[in-house]
C-alpha cells in the first residue's frame, strides 16, 4: 500500500537565517507574503553592552541545512507556512490455519494458528543526508488448541492452550540503538548531545515540523512478548440454573527496549531568539556509565509476571420471566521482576538520596487488592410484557498493573539515570555536547522516572440500566443509563514539589520555599492518584433486516469526567501509558478535576444496509441467465454516518510562573480573565487563520498568571472541531460449485471526503509579558484522514 498525507507546519525563514532579525508581518496581520513581510527585531548577545549579533555559528552551521525551506505564508517570530505531502508505504501479510477433529462420540478438538506480519515507512520532513524515514515492523503469532468433553447432556468441559507472541520495531534510520537497528547514517555531531548516540529530540518554538524535530519520544522501541495460557470452564446445566466455573492462568515474558526520552536527549529552547542565540531552557537525557566508552543508557528489560483468575456464574430463572445473573471473580497477578536485575527504587521518595539497586529476585513493588482479590457481579432481565424487557447491572472490574503501566520507570543507576539540566533552576545550559564530560559525581540533581512502591489495583464500578420494547417482527426501540466510576487509576505526578500556601484564595508558591528532596529536583512518579466519573443516556432503534433492509441509529449523551489518570481503566483518561499525563499540582490533585480527553458530550451513529432487489431468490430477476447474475445480482450496500461533538483541548502557556520547573510537573494554563469564555470558540473561524481575529478561538479571554501563582483556569475547558464522517462499503457474493463462494468487495472511507479538522494550538502565551505564541488557535491537522478506496476478493471453498 502506498498513501501520502498532507501535512501543514511551520519553519524558520531565511532572512531570518540571513540576517539574524527576527521576521514579522506588518501590525495588525499575522499571516502574509514574503514580500509583505519585515525584519523588524534584532538578536542580542545577553551582556549589558547589548550590541546586535548574528545568529549563532553552531546553530547557523547545523539547523539551517537541515530545516525545509517554507514554501508558504509568513507569520510572526520569523517562521513561516511549511507545507508537504509526505509519503508512506505500507505492507501486511496475513495467514489462519485451523483443524477440528471429533475424537469420539463425546470428544472434539480444535486447532487454530494465526501469523500476521506487517511493515510501514514513512519518509519526514528533516533535511538529512539520506531522508530521514520512520520505520515500523510489527507481527504476531497465535496458535490455540481446545479440547471439548461432554460429560453428560447437562456437564460440558471445555480445555484451552495458548500461545501467542508478538514481535514489533520502531526506529529511525538515523536512530543508533546496536544490533536492534539498522546502521545509522551520517549527521552532523554536534546533533549527538551523547557519546556513541547520533539524532536528539529538538523543540524549537514556532516550528512545527510534526511535534518536535528528530526521531520523536516514541521511539525507538523494542517489544518482543510471549503469553503463555491455559483455561479451563465446566458448564452445568440443572433445573433453572445454567452454571459456569472455571478458571485461567497466564505468564508474560517481555523482552522491551523502551528509551522515552530518546537516545540523542532532548533540547528545548523558550522562543525563537534563544534558539538562535543558541542559550536553551533545558536538557532532558537518559545516561548510561556501565560501558567506559559510551554515555548510551541500557534500557533493555526482560519483564516477567504471572497472572491467575478462577470465576463462578449462576443464570438461573427466579421465576416466570425473570431471570437473575450472580457471579463472582477472583484474580491476582504478580509483581513484575526484570530477569537481569537491572531495577532500582528509591526506598523514600522524600529522604532517600540515592536508588536501591534491586536483583532479579525482588519485585519492582508490592501490589495491594482492596478488593481481596474479589470481583463480583449481579445483573437481571425481566419481561415485563409481551416485548419489553427491563435489563439492569452492576458489577467491578479490576485492570491488571502490567507492562504498559510501569515501562517508562527505568532509572536503574550505573545502567540509566534521567538527568535534567534546567536554566530556570540556576543550571548552565549549553548546546551541543552539554554532557560530553559527565560522570555519576559530575551530574546536577535528576528527574527520576520512577514508580511507586506500592500499587493499587485500578478499578470500576459499572453499572446500567435498560428499557427494550420490541414493535413488530422488525423494529426495536432500547433507553440504557450507562455509569462507571474508576477508582486507583494511574498518573504521573511530582511529589517533589515545593510546598504552596493560600494568598488572595490563589495557590502560591514563594520563591523561598525549598524541594523537600534536594537530591532530587522533582520526580516523574507514576501512581494510582486519579478518579474518574461517567455518566450516559443512550438511545437506539433498530431496524432488522426486513425487505432487504436494515438499520441500527444510536444517539448517546454523556459527560466524562477525572482528575488526569493516565492510565487503568478504559473509559478514563487515557489507555495508552502512564505518562500520558502529568498532574498540574501534586499538592492538590482535585485542581485537575475536569473533563476527561476522550470527553464526548454527543455522539450520533446511523448503520444501514440494503440487499438490492436484482438477481436470482430476489425482487426481480430470478430467472435471469448466470452471466447476468454474476455481473448485475446479488449486491449488498452498507453504511455508516458518524458525528460527533469535539474532544477537550486542555489550554496551556510556555511560561511556568508556578515556580515548578521540573518536568514531571504538569504544563501550565493560563489565567481566565475577570468575566471571561473559558470555552472562547468562535462561530466563524478560518483554519489558516490569516489573523489572530480569525483563529479557531479568543486568545484575549486569558492572561498569563502573576508570578508564583497557579493558574485560575480549569483543565479541559475548551472543545475542539466536531467530525462527520461516513463509510460506504458494497460487496457481492458469487456462488461457484456446492461449496465454493467468490466475493467481490469495494470498500470507501470517507465516502464524502469531509475535511474533520484536528485540535487547535493551544499554547497561548509565549512570554510572562503576555506575547501570544505565533500560531495561536491555528489548525494545520485532521482528525481524520482524506478519501480511501480500496477493493478485494475473497475465495472461501
Amino acid at each position: 500500500m502506498r498513501a501520502a498525507e498532507n501535512f501543514i507546519g511551520s519553519t524558520i525563514t531565511p532572512e531570518t537565517w540571513a540576517t539574524g532579525k527576527i521576521t514579522r508581518c506588518p501590525a495588525g496581520i499575522t499571516r502574509c507574503s514574503q514580500a509583505q513581510s519585515v525584519a523588524a527585531t534584532e538578536l542580542f548577545y545577553s551582556n549589558p553592552s547589548n550590541r546586535p549579533v548574528t545568529v549563532n555559528k553552531d546553530i547557523l552551521e547545523v539547523w539551517r541545512p537541515a530545516l525545509p525551506v517554507p514554501n508558504g505564508d509568513y507569520l510572526a517570530n520569523g517562521v513561516a507556512d511549511y507545507t508537504s505531502t509526505p509519503r508512506w508505504t505500507a505492507d501486511e501479510n496475513y495467514g489462519i490455519a485451523r483443524a477440528d477433529f471429533q475424537l469420539g462420540q463425546n470428544d472434539s478438538l480444535f486447532g487454530r494458528f494465526t501469523k500476521d506480519r506487517s511493515s510501514r515507512l514513512d519518509n519526514l520532513s528533516l533535511r538529512t543526508p539520506d531522508p530521514f524515514i520512520g520505520i515500523q515492523e510489527g507481527g504476531y503469532v497465535m496458535a490455540a488448541i481446545s479440547q471439548t468433553h461432554v460429560f453428560s447432556p447437562t456437564i460440558i468441559n471445555s480445555a484451552k492452550i495458548g500461545y501467542m507472541r508478538r514481535n514489533d520495531r520502531l526506529y529511525y534510520n538515523y536512530t543508533d540503538g546496536g544490533a536492534q537497528f539498522l546502521n545509522p547514517g551520517k549527521l552532523d555531531p554536534r546533533l549527538s548531545p551523547v557519546k556513541g548516540v547520533p539524532l536528539g529530540l529538538y523543540s524549537i518554538p514556532g516550528v512545527s515540523l510534526y511535534t518536535a524535530i528528530g526521531p520523536q519520544l516514541s521511539g525507538p522501541v523494542v517489544f518482543v512478548d510471549n503469553t503463555f495460557e491455559y483455561s479451563d470452564m465446566v458448564m452445568i446445566t440443572k433445573s433453572r440454573h445454567a452454571l459456569q466455573l472455571g478458571g485461567e492462568f497466564k505468564r508474560y515474558q517481555t523482552n522491551a527496549l523502551n528509551e522515552p526520552w530518546v537516545y540523542g536527549g532532548t533540547f528545548t529552547w523558550p522562543d525563537i531568539t534563544t534558539f538562535l542565540n543558541n542559550t536553551p531552557r533545558n536538557t532532558t537525557q537518559l545516561l548510561g556509565f556501565h560501558n567506559p566508552q559510551r554515555q548510551q543508557a541500557d534500557v533493555y528489560r526482560g519483564w516477567r509476571q504471572s497472572y491467575g483468575a478462577f470465576y463462578f456464574q449462576d443464570d438461573f430463572n427466579l421465576r416466570s420471566g425473570l431471570t437473575v445473573n450472580l457471579g463472582v471473580r477472583w484474580e491476582a497477578i504478580g509483581s513484575p521482576r526484570e530477569v537481569n536485575g537491572k531495577l532500582a527504587i528509591l526506598q523514600d521518595v522524600y529522604t532517600s538520596k540515592d536508588f536501591t539497586l534491586l536483583t532479579k529476585k525482588d519485585a519492582f513493588f508490592d501490589i495491594k487488592d482492596g478488593l481481596k482479590g474479589f470481583s463480583p457481579r449481579v445483573g437481571f432481565a425481566w419481561n415485563l410484557m409481551s416485548g419489553t424487557v427491563l435489563r439492569g447491572g452492576v458489577g467491578f472490574f479490576k485492570e491488571m498493573p502490567m507492562y504498559y503501566i510501569y515501562q517508562l520507570a527505568l532509572d536503574a543507576p550505573p545502567y540509566n539515570r534521567r538527568v535534567t539540566i534546567n536554566r530556570n533552576a540556576g543550571d548552565t545550559v549549553v548546546w551541543p555536547y552539554p554532557f560530553a564530560t559527565a560522570t555519576p559525581t559530575s551530574l546536577p540533581s535528576g528527574e527520576p522516572l520512577i514508580m511507586t512502591n506500592e500499587v493499587k489495583y485500578p478499578y470500576a464500578i459499572q453499572w446500567n440500566l435498560a428499557l427494550e420494547k420490541q414493535v413488530g417482527e422488525a423494529y426495536v426501540f432500547k433507553a440504557t443509563y450507562l455509569g462507571s466510576r474508576g477508582v486507583n487509576l494511574f498518573a504521573v505526578y511530582n511529589p517533589n514539589q515545593r510546598p504552596i500556601e493560600i494568598i488572595n484564595g490563589r495557590q502560591f508558591t514563594s520563591a523561598t520555599a525549598a524541594l523537600p528532596n534536594l537530591a532530587f529536583g522533582g520526580y516523574r512518579n507514576v501512581a494510582n492518584i486519579s478518579d474518574q466519573w461517567y455518566n450516559a443516556l443512550q438511545l437506539v432503534a433498530e431496524r432488522r433486516s426486513n425487505s432487504g433492509l436494515r438499520f441500527n441509529t444510536s444517539y448517546t449523551w454523556a459527560r466524562n469526567i477525572d482528575t488526569g489518570g493516565g492510565a487503568g481503566i478504559k473509559g478514563a483518561e487515557q489507555v495508552s501509558g502512564a505518562a500520558s499525563f502529568s498532574v498540574y499540582n501534586s499538592r492538590n490533585f482535585a485542581s485537575d478535576r475536569g473533563l476527561a480527553s476522550i470527553h464526548v458530550a454527543h455522539n450520533f451513529t446511523l448503520f444501514y444496509g440494503y440487499d438490492l432487489p436484482f438477481g436470482r431468490e430476489r425482487r426481480w430477476g430470478n430467472n435471469w441467465p448466470s452471466a447476468m447474475n454474476y455481473i448485475l445480482g446479488g449486491w449488498v450496500v452498507n453504511a455508516s454516518n458518524t458525528y460527533r461533538t469535539g474532544l477537550p483541548v486542555n489550554l496551556s502557556m510556555t511560561p511556568q510562573q508556578n515556580r515548578c520547573t521540573a518536568q514531571g510537573c504538569g504544563g501550565q494554563r493560563p489565567d481566565l480573565i475577570p468575566g471571561g469564555n473559558n470555552n472562547p470558540v468562535r462561530e466563524k473561524w478560518d483554519p489558516n487563520a490569516p489573523t489572530v481575529d480569525s483563529a479557531y478561538f479568543d486568545p484575549t479571554q486569558f492572561s498569563v498568571a502573576p508570578t508564583g501563582y497557579f493558574s485560575n483556569l480549569g483543565r479541559n475547558t475548551m472543545i475542539r472541531p466536531s467530525q462527520f464522517s461516513m463509510n460506504l462499503s458494497i460487496y457481492k457474493d458469487n456462488r461457484i460449485g456446492e461449496k465454493g463462494n467468490l466475493q467481490f468487495r469495494a470498500e470507501f472511507f470517507n465516502f464524502s471526503n469531509n475535511p474533520n479538522f484536528g485540535a487547535p494550538s493551544a499554547s497561548v502565551f509565549q512570554t510572562a509579558t503576555g506575547a501570544l505564541q505565533s500560531n495561536v488557535g491555528r489548525i494545520n491537522t485532521t482528525s481524520t484522514d482524506m478519501r480511501k478506496v480500496q477493493f478485494g476478493l475473497k475465495y472461501t471453498f
